[in-house]
């Protein structure tokens, strides 16, 4: 809507002083022309806008206009008090800001609204713990610092455990990831931009001296990148299955499985499934006994018979 728009204009510059009608366009998603329109609009109504051509020209508040006035809508504001994962807020140290934050959002609003907001809590849970029982608690005093070194600037002297050593670096801290309640700490080391894992850092020695952010880098520009490329990197085995038709509904419904292909033939069911590693495939059919077949890759069929013979001499 054009009010929230409005809204959100006077709010920008409040918080920027100056902005460029093409930074405005871009932020709320419109063209420069509507931007134009719209600054006229808040001058028709006597809001003290001004827009200067040039190098350094942008568009200001003129004086010192503040406005009280948020338009916030009860769509947005839930948006904002959809509930954080617990986990999330423990570790950074904030969890018992949510209910003082609540408060403060939701002012003098009526009792009925301020009841209908906390039910959300009652709608939507978010867990961000995983099922399997794997090691994600992450050290909440190192990551403080980690924090600490982030907001400040400040460079740190890390002891990185990796698979075969232990070494101290020294990392100027950019930002910190979360990706299934597993902390990750981007960072330059040596002008190279890398990629940390929280609970592998042993320690954390916050230095006296800052560095200086690169302006163009953005965290989460950065890591979708790296992980689309990580991920490229990883090999990609496809199998070819032969099942029992009783057990194709069960393998749609299972996690982390995805059917690439689905093919009958001669009554037959066939289906492709890609695993990022063979003993991923050969596990996954030594799940369904003799209700899967292997058809291919060949190195998994000889895997799986070299593994029966195994079992079958063990027993």
């Amino acid at each position: 809507m054009r009010a929230d728009r409005l809204i959100s204009i006077l709010m920008l510059l409040q918080i920027n002083k100056k902005l460029t009608a093409s930074e405005l366009a871009e932020k709320l998603e419109v063209s420069i022309r509507t931007i134009y329109r719209d600054i006229d609009a808040l001058s028709g109504i006597g809001v003290p806008i001004a827009a200067e051509k040039g190098v350094n020209g942008g568009i200001t508040l003129l004086g010192d206009y503040k406005t009280s006035l948020t338009g916030i809508n009860k769509n947005e504001l839930m948006s904002l008090l959809i509930p954080t994962s617990d986990k999330i807020l423990e570790d950074l140290g904030v969890e018992n800001l949510k209910y003082s934050t609540l408060l403060k959002i939701l002012g003098d609003s009526a009792p009925n609204e301020v009841k209908e907001i906390e039910n959300i809590q009652n709608y939507i849970y978010i867990d961000m713990h995983t099922w399997n029982k794997t090691n994600t608690t992450v050290n909440t005093d190192i990551l403080s610092i980690l924090q600490n070194a982030i907001w400040n600037s400040k460079s740190l002297k890390i002891l990185y455990r990796k698979a075969n050593e232990t070494k101290e670096v020294d990392v100027n801290p950019l930002g910190l990831v979360c990706k299934r309640s597993i902390w990750y700490l981007v960072a330059i080391n040596n002008d190279i931009i890398k990629t940390y894992k929280v609970t592998s850092i042993e320690s954390a020695f916050l230095m006296d001296y800052t560095f200086v952010r690169p302006e163009d880098f953005n965290l989460k520009s950065y890591w979708n990148t790296s992980t689309s490329n990580f991920k490229s990197l990883i090999p990609k085995h496809t199998f070819t299955f032969k099942i029992n038709p009783n057990i194709l509904n069960p393998i749609k419904e299972r996690q982390f499985i995805t059917i690439t292909e689905t093919i009958v033939k001669d009554n037959e069911i066939y289906l492709k499934i890609t695993f990022e590693a063979i003993w991923q495939g050969i596990e996954f059919a030594f799940g369904y006994g003799k209700d899967i077949e292997i058809i291919e890759p060949i190195e998994a069929i000889l895997e799986i018979k070299k593994k029966a013979l195994e079992v079958v001499a063990l027993y």
